[in-house]
């Protein structure tokens, strides 16, 4: 079997693992995760953050209340602009959760704004569909994180459901691993 063809069955097992997760369970491990996240010591030093919207309805981990609560810190947010068809990222600064609307794909996100470098980010939190414990990650399989994290040179915390969390993601080449994973039980660093 190929490695992509490995990261196919793997991805999809996890993402029935995430789709299967009840309203109540999906809100209480969201709660954990942002709770664990925001005592981190990179948030503290952080100034500016970038920090992916959820979809909830795909039960991506909720941040939501961490986009609301960094606004009100007086952080700088920084959030992606998915451009699919280019299969790339734009990032811009986010002034107010309102400021949100959904895309056509129901993917809340600014209409516009003020476009930021990756070379300006103190930290990005990822989104992912699961985890393992080198830190290596599997989105979705398009590769939009892998090219904007390869243009970063600052902490990457993903966030993943302990039940997606597994013993080895098969990796290529592109794939770019991250500094920490926080799930609801535990921070997992990188070695």
């Amino acid at each position: 079997m190929s490695t992509q063809q490995e990261k196919e069955e793997l991805r999809q097992r996890l993402l029935d693992t995430r789709s299967s997760l009840s309203e109540s369970e999906f809100e209480e491990a969201s709660e954990s995760i942002i709770a664990r996240l925001q005592t981190l010591p990179e948030i503290r030093q952080s100034r500016t953050l970038h920090c992916y919207v959820s979809m909830n309805s795909r039960r991506e981990v909720d941040t939501h209340f961490f986009l609301r609560w960094m606004l009100a810190s007086n952080k700088r947010v920084i959030v992606p602009i998915t451009y699919f068809e280019a299969t790339e990222l734009k990032h811009v600064e986010l002034h107010s959760f309102e400021d949100l609307q959904p895309n056509k794909w129901g993917v809340l996100e600014p209409s516009d704004g003020k476009e930021v470098s990756p070379r300006q980010l103190d930290l990005v939190i990822v989104p992912m569909v699961g985890a393992d414990l080198q830190c290596n990650r599997i989105g979705y399989g398009k590769g939009f994180y892998d090219r904007f994290l390869a243009g970063v040179n600052c902490p990457t915390v993903g966030l993943c459901f302990e039940e997606c969390i597994v013993d080895r993601i098969p990796t290529e080449s592109f794939d770019v691993s991250l500094s920490a994973v926080v799930t609801e039980e535990r921070v997992i660093k990188k070695k």
